[in-house]
This record gives structure tokens, C-alpha cells and sequence, in this order.
């Protein structure tokens, strides 16, 4: 029983004995309407006793409501995180939906998106940088969502993504396999500014969340939201092609891609297999069935200025590279002295280089 009704029920019983003490007092001797009050004052206090003992409860009785109590606490506690891992997750969600649509130019910076972005409370920068974090692997494996890991690795992900978000000057979103970034600039900042903050951005995040790898890609000038989805698809293209050419370096730059920016989104078509195919197919399953390296030898032939060149960097004699020219000529069919040819076969050689990363 708690103190507060305990002395409530000893109050009582207290103005019982001295009602009963009065209804006793000589004076009212033979009054049978006193002997009445005496009689329910009997009875109440009966009644009053065994209450008493129906709401006293045993110190084991006590503490086992204690901890149902501190249990219920504890779920409404659960229920609110909950609640409100939910009402982030809506808003992270409706943040991503709308920079993604930004991003791949499903919608422009009009009137109406500057009001969505005031309404998500998403402060943009004037001038950024734009940023594109390519997952690379999870747990130090390649990067696959299964169903035994799936939520785990977006847990992780959405973790990355609000911790960005929580960074001055920082606007992050989820883009397919990667995130996308915005980061403040200020107008005269350089490549190599831009670089210095990636590498920053990619060791702090490595820290903060060794689980997930990443590798940075910088889109080639400061963005402007004028072209925010053009920048945004340089800055994952620099990603997508640095990954495949140059494994390792974690950071990429638009303008250090070069040709093969522009090679980027026919790598994996249909038309470019069979643009390899007839370019440079021949030679290839002449070096798979006959153990041969003719296809370096055809690289070389076309970035060096000469065969005696060719000789010098490969450590063999000029005949042998001569002769192996020879033999690469018949075996496609053409002539590598017509510079249409050299053309069509280097884009084969890049090509296919950008799809396997073969060739050294």
C-alpha cells in the first residue's frame, strides 16, 4: 500500500474513533438514535478494516507491479523511437525522392522546386561541389544485397546519408548504388581543391563508417543549379569509369577521364560487343587458342609513333615486331597503315579495355 493511502485510511479511522467516542459520551445515555450512529460507525469501521487489508499488497506483490510499470515505460520509450525512426525515414525519403528526380533531370529548379526545397528545409549552397560516393563493398566484400544482409546494409547507408545531411555546407541523397552530394564552394576553387575535399570526404567517412567502402567522383567545374543534373551524371560517370580503369585510387576526377567519359554510356551496349567483335574479334580468339599476346602488340603499334619504338618499350628486336604486325594484319584483315583503321580499332581497344580491364 502506498503512504498516501495509508494515511488516508488511518485518517478515517481516526475521525471514526472520535465520532464512536462521542456517540459513547454520558449525555447521550438511552438516546437510541445515538446508539444507531454507534452501530454504522461499527459496521463502517468493519468495512473501512477490510479494505485495508484488500489493498495492502506483500513487498514481493509491490515490486512485481514495479516492474511491470518500468516495462510499460520502456515500450512507450521503444514506440516513440520508433515513431520517430519512421517519421525519418518519410522525411529522408521524400529529400532523396526529390534531389534524385534533380538529378537525373526528371525535374528542373523552377518557382515550384525552390518551395518543395524550402518545405523539406533543405538549405542549398549557391555554388558547390558536386560529389558521387560509389559503394565499392560492405564489410570488406563486394558490395551484393541479399536477404540476409539487405537491411543491415541499408541501415548503414541511411546512417551515412543523415550524417552527412548533419554537415554544414552538405546536401546528401541515396542514388542508386551510391550517394550523391553537394558540397558549398566558393567561386574560385580549384580541381585540386575539389580533390582535396574528396579525399577528405573518403577518410572521414572510412572512419566513421568502416563498413561500407566507397570511391569518390568529382564532376569536372563548380555546379550551378541551372545544370545541377548535368553535373550530378559527371560526378558518378567520373566514379563509374575510374572505378573500372584505375581500381584503387578511390578518388576520381571528371576532366581526368578523358575520352573515356565520352565511352562511359555505350560501354555495356549491344552495339558496342559487336562493335568489338568485328573490329578486333578475330584476334582475340587467336590469342585465346594459341597462347599468343598479339593484342598488347597491337596497342603498342597504335600509341607508339613507330615500330622501332614499339621494339624499344617491348625489349624485342624490330623484326619480330615487324613481323608480328604482319601477322595481326592478316589475321583481321586490314591494313593498320590507313588512319580510318587505326581510329576504329583504338575505339575497339578502349572500348573493350573500359568493359573487361584487361589490357595493361
Amino acid at each position: 500500500m502506498s503512504d498516501e493511502i495509508s494515511r488516508l485510511f488511518q485518517e478515517e479511522l481516526e475521525q471514526l474513533e472520535q465520532f464512536k467516542s462521542r456517540c459513547s459520551d454520558e449525555q447521550y445515555q438511552g438516546n437510541a438514535l445515538m446508539v444507531h450512529y454507534a452501530d454504522m460507525a461499527r459496521i463502517f469501521e468493519k468495512n473501512l478494516r477490510s479494505m485495508m487489508k484488500m489493498t495492502k499488497i506483500s513487498d514481493s506483490q509491490q515490486l512485481y507491479l514495479q516492474e511491470i510499470q518500468q516495462e510499460l515505460e520502456r515500450e512507450i520509450e521503444e514506440r516513440i523511437k520508433v515513431e520517430e525512426k519512421l517519421a525519418e525515414s518519410y522525411k529522408r525519403h521524400r529529400r532523396n525522392q526529390f534531389l534524385l528526380d534533380l538529378a537525373e533531370g526528371h525535374r528542373v529548379f523552377d518557382d515550384s522546386a525552390w518551395n518543395t526545397a524550402r518545405q523539406l528545409m533543405l538549405y542549398l549552397p549557391t555554388i558547390f561541389h558536386v560529389f558521387y560516393l560509389r559503394f565499392t563493398g560492405w564489410c570488406g566484400k563486394s558490395l551484393n544485397w541479399t536477404a540476409e544482409n539487405a537491411a543491415e546494409v541499408q541501415t548503414d547507408i541511411d546512417a551515412m546519408v543523415d550524417n552527412l545531411n548533419r554537415c554544414q555546407g552538405i546536401v546528401a541523397w541515396e542514388w542508386d548504388e551510391g550517394i550523391g552530394l553537394l558540397h558549398f564552394a566558393l567561386p574560385k576553387d580549384t580541381k585540386e581543391q575539389q580533390l582535396a575535399i574528396g579525399t577528405t570526404l573518403k577518410k572521414q567517412l572510412a572512419v566513421r563508417f568502416p563498413r561500407i567502402g566507397i570511391a569518390v567522383g568529382i564532376a569536372g567545374k563548380l555546379g550551378a543549379f541551372d545544370r545541377f543534373a548535368h553535373y550530378c551524371k559527371q560526378a558518378r560517370a567520373a566514379a563509374a569509369v575510374g572505378c573500372r580503369l584505375w581500381p584503387g585510387m578511390d578518388v576520381y576526377h571528371y576532366q581526368d577521364g578523358g575520352a573515356y567519359q565520352l565511352l562511359y554510356p555505350l560501354a555495356d551496349s549491344q552495339d558496342t560487343e559487336e562493335f568489338i567483335e568485328r573490329m578486333i574479334g578475330n584476334l582475340l580468339v587467336f590469342d585465346r587458342e594459341n597462347g599468343t599476346d598479339l593484342l598488347p602488340t597491337l596497342e603498342k603499334i597504335l600509341q607508339s609513333p613507330n615500330l622501332k619504338v614499339v621494339a624499344e618499350e617491348m625489349y624485342l628486336h624490330h623484326k619480330t615486331i615487324v613481323s608480328r604486325k604482319q601477322r595481326i594484319e592478316t589475321i583481321l584483315g586490314i591494313s593498320l597503315d590507313a588512319f580510318d583503321v587505326r581510329f576504329n580499332i583504338s575505339i575497339a581497344l578502349h572500348l573493350l579495355r573500359f568493359r573487361e580491364n584487361i589490357l595493361r
